[in-house]
């Protein structure tokens, strides 16, 4: 598991506004839960917002005319790998880390670091993965604003050094020193998020069809003189059917599935995808959602799958793609069928026509065939058992 510690230059009114009112929620965002929103806090802000913070740190240092251009604030991101916090079955981190051990380490390494400079140090719990928002006004010890001084490419990778070190006792450790991985705005995220969500529910689409029973067409007068035919004609079309909606449902499943584990932003950067934004709070909210979703309508579709491999089983579809997967089905349902009657005969029938009932009651259907034969059927499987062979 990871020490995850970002930073991100802050400059201009704009975005130091619009930090601002993310961190503290004053603005939209799309992945923080209003329940969760008193599980956030401040530990060091002393001011109604971040400029006026940036301000005050910037009087003190005697820095009162500095450029519009100027980097006037760092923000850091503090967390780890998202495995490293415990979670409930929606995905959503169950412990609460305002007075944990792990955030007062993060404060006691960012005070020791930055000392005064630190202005903000915020936690979030409204979002899937707990993690801080530090914000450093980079003045340097003889009171000058230079960001490109104090976070230069050498001081960088020491902090990444110090900071896993910090965070060893937690279980944490440095990520891949020199790795190539860049991190993606969430700005950008969220915009990618919104284009795969909407490219998931079209390509969920075919999935519902299955929804849908496969029928036979009313055999016609004409079709009664050769019924055969019409058996093969009934055959072939729910054969090309079904098919058709398999194709569809394993091209959907597939592209799902995939958008899931590899989230919104594969198509642009695999590698920084991979090693950096699986991390992402938007993204692994949706890809939970979509995968969870995903795995309930391919339940439905085993169902249905099943059923059909029984059909062709006992010739009444083509049986060439279904060997053996219906004596797998026998093997795990006729030994309950089997357990239902004798349960059902066990009671006493106070009358001939109490048995069948009772076994409609457990889900089960009672079927005659063209010869006349009762059969006991499980609906979800069309596994078939003889009653009168099993009474």
């Amino acid at each position: 598991m990871k020490a995850v510690c970002r930073v991100a230059k802050v400059k201009g009114a704009g975005s130091i506004g619009g930090k601002s009112d993310h961190n503290y929620r004053q603005g939209h965002v799309p992945n923080a839960d209003p329940d969760r929103l008193h599980l956030n806090k401040e530990y060091v802000l002393n001011y109604e917002n971040l400029a006026k913070a940036i301000q005050a740190q910037l009087d003190h240092a005697g820095l009162h005319h500095v450029r519009k251009d100027a980097v006037k604030g760092m923000e850091f991101i503090l967390t780890a790998s998202p495995e490293a916090f415990k979670r409930d079955q929606n995905g959503q981190c169950v412990d609460d880390y305002r007075q944990s051990d792990w955030v007062k380490a993060n404060l006691d390494f960012m005070k020791k670091q930055y000392g005064s400079n630190l202005v903000a140090f915020t936690l979030h719990q409204d979002e899937k993965t707990p993690h801080i928002h530090a914000i450093v006004v980079p003045i340097t010890e003889d009171k000058r604003l230079c960001a490109k001084e104090l976070f230069t490419p050498k001081t960088l990778r020491q902090l990444q050094t110090d900071y896993a070190a910090a965070m060893k006792p937690f279980g944490l450790e440095r990520g891949i020193e020199g790795s190539r991985a860049q991190h993606v705005d969430m700005k950008h995220i969220y915009g990618l998020q919104q284009q795969e969500r909407q490219t998931i529910e079209k390509d969920l689409q075919p999935i519902q069809t299955i929804k849908v029973p496969l029928t036979i067409d009313k055999p016609g007068p004409l079709d009664l003189l050769n019924l055969e035919r019409w058996k093969q004609q009934q055959e072939a079309k729910i054969n090309a059917e079904h098919n058709r909606r398999l194709d569809e449902i394993k091209q959907a499943a597939e592209k799902a599935l995939k958008a899931a584990v590899a989230n919104a932003t594969a198509k642009e950067q695999e590698k920084v995808l991979a090693q950096r934004l699986t991390t992402s709070e938007g993204l692994k909210q949706t890809n939970f959602e979509k995968a969870k979703k995903t795995g309930e309508e391919l339940a439905t579709t085993t169902s249905k799958i099943d059923q059909i491999a029984v059909l062709l089983d006992e010739k009444r579809l083509n049986p060439k793609w279904s060997e053996g997967r219906a004596d797998h089905l026998r093997s795990k349902i006729l030994p309950k069928m089997e357990a239902d009657i004798l349960e059902c005969l066990k009671e006493r029938l106070t009358d001939d026509n109490d048995f069948n009932p009772r076994l409609e009651k457990k889900g089960y259907k009672i079927l005659k065939d063209a010869k006349g034969t009762f059969y006991l059927t499980d609906p979800k499987t069309e596994v078939r058992l003889n009653l009168v062979t099993a009474q």
